[in-house]
């Protein structure tokens, strides 16, 4: 397994370290102060299915079920639960039928995450986010955003909303990347049902880069 370190290979991967901040947020943040949002950002040299694959292998619980939501490309989250055991239900809907998932959800006892698949950067999916958010935490229920297209400033439109963010670059293909939250991503360690698609390791990797000036989570 190979890992991107992007901070060590020329101007193209600064310049993705940099597009996965405008992904993320509006607010002006250099890559190597990222960490002090909370979030921690992962590098694969693989696509968007093997970012996938690692934070759904990881972060959910061997007795859980996932949601799979959204309207297009659900069949890549499909295949992926399919694969490494994970028991999934299929919530295929339009942004505008999306709330009714908090009525769905609520006959639902065994449900850790909420995986929403956003194929546009369009409004439709921040609103729902915003309102489902507070329902999600008092239920304990993670959510996963599987983008597959550029996105902008997903943490500001959805007002912190999500957990896991995984995302890359058509121009890239071979590149993807993960934004976690960290006091989720600390929950990942020992989880993973593959040693092929490990999280939390990838994040250890990727530690190793930071130096040793380490300032305090002001943001």
């Amino acid at each position: 397994m190979s890992f991107a370190d992007f901070s060590k290979v020329g101007t193209v991967p600064e310049h993705l370290n940099l597009s996965v901040i405008d992904m993320w947020t509006h607010a002006p943040i250099h890559p190597e102060q990222f960490y002090r949002t909370g979030f921690e950002s992962i590098f694969f040299n693989y696509n968007r299915d093997f970012a996938l694959n690692c934070v759904l292998s990881s972060v959910v619980p061997a007795e859980k079920e996932i949601v799979i939501a959204g309207q297009h490309h659900l069949s890549k989250v499909v295949e992926a639960a399919t694969k490494l055991d994970i028991p999934h239900i299929i919530f295929n809907a339009s942004p505008g039928e999306l709330p009714l998932m908090e009525t769905f959800l609520s006959s639902r006892t065994n449900i850790s995450h909420i995986v929403l698949v956003l194929e546009k950067n369009d409004t439709g999916m921040e609103r729902y986010i915003q309102h489902l958010r507070p329902f999600l935490e008092v239920r304990g229920i993670d959510l996963i955003l599987f983008c597959t297209s550029f996105v902008q400033s997903i943490s500001d439109r959805t007002k912190g909303g999500v957990d896991f963010f995984i995302g890359g670059w058509e121009e890239f293909p071979e590149n993807s990347f993960v934004v976690a939250r960290r006091n989720r991503l600390v929950q990942t360690e020992g989880n993973s049902r593959s040693q092929d698609f490990d999280l939390y390791t990838s994040w250890q990797w990727r530690l190793k880069e930071r130096g040793t000036n380490i300032l305090p989570m002001e943001m």
